[in-house]
């Protein structure tokens, strides 16, 4: 069985590893980041001190003017050669003569061919990747070169005295090809180029593609400042002070080009989202001469990883005592976070993480729930055994039973002629003071709780809920979300305040000055909401018979909420998909792309994760709009919130209105479907009723039906709590039990109930302790008695306890309330009662009446 299992986990195993394959491009994108997290805990380093970048910054061009004119770069050149410079590369396109200044390029061609170390870029239009197995090799060799069309070229007469002319073209990864194919040629790169021409001989690497081995930002560099080098040499040659230190320029390798915002171009790279384009030739050179380019782990070695670290992960779960195998199991993974990051810093080795803990983590998960399968079906045997004997021994204490009800008839006759009567008759007083008392209940105003008194309740942008509530979290959520631009996904039930959130979430943003426009999607047609949302020209369709600006349009500047979003049809997922990603569109029958800035908020009340599981929502929208999600529990779930949100509802509508006690139980023990919204119109039809009657409080039959069905038939909690503790005759446990039997109360809850029915009893027995204990336990057995007499007595005592008959009543009735703490509201008043019949001296401690 064992090694079935563990077969199971090898072919789960593997077929992760495969769909890891088929997934590269999404891991890819994450394993960008781990690779950035890599290069930050790695830390910058100092470049090798034979580089030097000369860069022409935005100074320098608002001096010299743009295009930058060939005669400067012509100084630059000679004053480099006369320093000593070894190597000079300058990353700047020389394709077409300038007709204004032909001297100019006469000039640079004169200094360029002077120098006799100058290296020139040229430029491949495009550039295609090419995979080969073999060839007449070992099939098992993979070699990758590079083909390459439209090229570039300086001019002619300063292509031929140049000492070297490279391509400056790098791969979508930044990736540099050493050399690219034209037709039966091959380019080197401009890298490779000014390396040559420094070092006397040809750039040589066992990969035609190296992959850069950052040592940091652009400052890890030594760089200077275009015209400061110029005036620095100028100073040098007079003898003056020099702010840069070009005598130190000799023997080095000069990088010359444009860094500045507008005129030069910048890659996205681990170390930097803007690194200049110059300073990545930069990184290959000191590559190149530290031989340290970064070597990446093949993909054929990655997924064998995987498979054998999905393997021991899956062996760990099995094999392991569940006491700690899933601890070992989440350490291996650990440790192949740790190695990753280890050799990459120590060997500049990429090895990627994220398909190895992706394997691992799903390998073990799945071992963990097969085995967690077998040990329930394994349980679930053993439960059917036990339920096996379960039923022999009732059909044993159901005879036993039999048995003892036929002793009891025998022993009880005579005495108990009139149990049934009885019974009856007592049902029916407890049924005739039910609906009394529920009438009585319904001619009194409600008192709101504690909770629900204004220090306990809060209001943010104009949604109540109790401080302390579950709302609480949802609120402070949202206040940490505010001020960023971060697509927002509400989510719950209909009626639950989801617009509330977006008015407040777009209020106490930055954009909060800007408009708010809403939009349920769900109400229009998928060609109407198209419209809507992007606007129509004029005459785009029947009835179009002016241009209209959409609601996007509207929101520029501010945000915008599409409501009801999982209702869109997938063709319209589509175009929606664009805005969210690009902040652009076309009118319908317009060919104008349209640009806006806008933040958008969405919402549903459907499950929209389970839309993308049955391909009825796209998953790369869902994932675009579920940046941060607010998730508003249903009112049902916010039972603390009614006696609130009532008050909230009353004040707006009519601020003399209350409801009486009955109402808001009912209000709380229904199920509210339909959420705040649903209470919120409830509340609006009852204040109308109850205004049309001249009344100002709100009852019963001011509400609907089914909610006042809430009430019908329910037997009080207290009646039930009672009843089962006689059922158990009061027994040591009897609380414990009845507890449980009630759906799971609090064994505290269930204590307080009786010892407020033992206060209530004691009143209206006119504070005597026997007929009290009769009235509780309905019984004749001395034993169950006894057990309710010493818990009466020990409530009396407790409260008797704490008061001084020498202080005024008032005082006393104050140090009162921390007896009441737990004690249902509704025995409040019995307790304040019997601690005033014992400091008027009705009772005594035993809890007889005083003679």
């Amino acid at each position: 069985m064992t090694a079935r299992r563990f077969f199971l986990s090898i072919g789960v195993t593997i077929i992760t590893t495969v769909l890891v394959a088929l997934l590269n491009r999404p891991i890819a994108s994450v394993e960008d980041q781990i690779t950035i997290l890599k290069y930050e805990l790695r830390g910058a380093r100092q470049a090798d001190t034979n580089i030097v970048i000369v860069y022409i910054d935005s100074d320098a061009i608002e001096t010299l003017g743009w295009p930058i004119r060939r005669n400067f770069y012509a100084l630059m050149v000679r004053a480099l050669t006369d320093l000593g410079v070894k190597a000079i590369g300058i990353h700047a396109y020389f394709a077409h003569p300038v007709p204004e200044y032909p001297e100019y390029d006469d000039l640079l061609a004169n200094v360029v061919a002077s120098a006799g170390n100058v290296v020139l870029p040229s430029n491949f239009g495009f550039i295609a990747r090419i995979d080969t197995v073999g060839e007449g090799k070992s099939p098992e060799v993979h070699t990758q070169y590079f083909v390459g069309k439209e090229l570039r070229l300086p001019l002619a007469k300063l292509r031929m005295p140049a000492a070297g002319i490279g391509h400056e073209n790098f791969t979508d990864e930044n990736d540099v090809p050493v050399f690219i194919r034209a037709g039966d040629s091959l380019v080197p790169s401009f890298g490779a180029e000014i390396l040559r021409v420094f070092a006397g001989e040809h750039f040589m690497h066992s990969q035609n593609v190296v992959r850069l081995n950052f040592p940091g930002r652009m400052s890890s560099f030594a760089t200077y400042p275009f015209l400061e080098v110029l005036k620095s040499y100028d100073a040098y040659q007079a003898d003056g002070v020099t702010s840069v230190p070009v005598t130190h320029l000799k023997d080095k390798l000069v990088l010359v080009g444009v860094i500045a915002d507008g005129y030069s171009k910048f890659f996205n790279t681990p170390v930097d989202p803007r690194f200049p384009g110059t300073s990545l030739h930069a990184v290959f050179l000191d590559n190149s001469l530290r031989a340290g380019f970064l070597s990446v782990a093949d993909d054929w070695f990655v997924y064998s990883l995987c498979v054998a670290l999905g393997v021991l992960c899956a062996a760990v779960i099995l094999f392991l005592p569940a006491s700690f195998n899933k601890v070992v199991a989440f350490g291996l993974l650990i440790l192949v976070v740790i190695a990753s990051f280890s050799v990459f810093v120590s060997a500049a080795y990429l090895l990627p993480v994220s398909p190895l803990v992706m394997v691992g983590l799903v390998s073990s998960i799945s071992t963990l729930f097969y085995r967690h399968r077998i040990t329930s079906e394994q349980v679930g045997i053993l439960q059917e055994e036990k339920e096996s004997i379960l039923v022999q021994l009732h059909d044993k204490e159901a005879k036993l039973a039999v048995l003892e009800r036929e002793l009891l008839d025998v022993e009880t006759r005579r005495s108990n002629d009139r149990t049934d009567e009885l019974l009856e008759e007592i049902r029916r007083y407890k049924d005739e003071i039910r609906a009394l008392s529920s009438k009585a209940d319904d001619m009194i105003e409600y008192q709101p709780s504690e909770g629900e008194t204004d220090a306990l309740v809060t209001e943010f942008e104009g949604i109540v809920y109790e401080k302390n509530g579950k709302m609480r979290p949802v609120i402070d959520f949202v206040k940490k979300i505010t001020n960023n631009d971060a697509p927002v996904l509400i989510l719950g039930e209909s009626g639950t305040g989801k617009e509330l959130i977006a008015r407040a979430i777009h209020t106490r943003s930055d954009r909060g000055s800007g408009p708010l426009v809403a939009l349920n999607c769900g109400a229009l047609s998928e060609n109407l909401l198209e419209s809507e949302l992007f606007g129509h020209e004029k005459g785009a369709f029947t009835g179009a018979v002016k241009e209209k600006a959409g609601r996007f349009e509207i929101a520029n500047g501010g945000t915008i909420f599409l409501d009801e979003i999982g209702e869109v049809s997938e063709r319209f997922q589509v175009k929606l998909l664009r805005v969210l990603q690009e902040a652009e569109f076309e009118r319908v029958g317009g060919t104008r792309t349209m640009r806006v800035n806008v933040r958008v908020l969405a919402a549903t009340n459907k499950d929209l994760r389970e839309q993308v599981n049955i391909k009825q929502f796209r998953e790369d929208l869902y994932y675009r709009l579920n940046v941060l999600t607010v998730v508003l529990p249903p009112l049902r779930e916010r039972r603390q919130d009614i006696g609130i949100l009532t008050n909230h509802f009353l004040a707006r509508e009519d601020g003399n209105m209350c409801v009486s006690k009955n109402v808001m139980e009912a209000l709380r023990g229904y199920s509210w479907r339909g959420n705040i919204r649903e209470l919120e119109s409830v509340m609006k039809r009852a204040v109308l009723l109850a205004r049309a009657d001249g009344r100002q409080m709100i009852s019963m039959k001011d509400l609907t039906e089914e909610i006042s069905a809430t009430l019908h038939g329910v037997v009080p909690i207290e009646d039930q709590i009672l009843g089962s503790l006689r059922e158990k005759a009061f027994s040591r446990s009897s609380i414990s039990d009845t507890a449980e039997e009630l759906g799971g109360l609090n064994r505290g809850t269930v204590a307080e109930y009786l010892r407020g029915q033992c206060f209530q009893a004691f009143t209206e027995q006119g504070f005597d302790l026997e007929k009290a204990v009769k009235q509780i336990s309905l019984s004749s057995d001395d034993a169950v008695n006894d057990r309710v007499r010493k818990k009466m007595r020990e409530y009396l005592t407790n409260i008797s306890e704490a008061i001084d008959t020498s202080q005024p009543w008032e005082v006393v009735k104050a140090s009162l309330k921390p007896k009441t703490k737990n004690l249902p509201q509704r025995y409040h008043t019995c307790l304040v009662q019997v601690a005033e019949a014992y400091f008027k001296n009705l009772w005594r401690t035993a809890g007889n009446p005083s003679t």
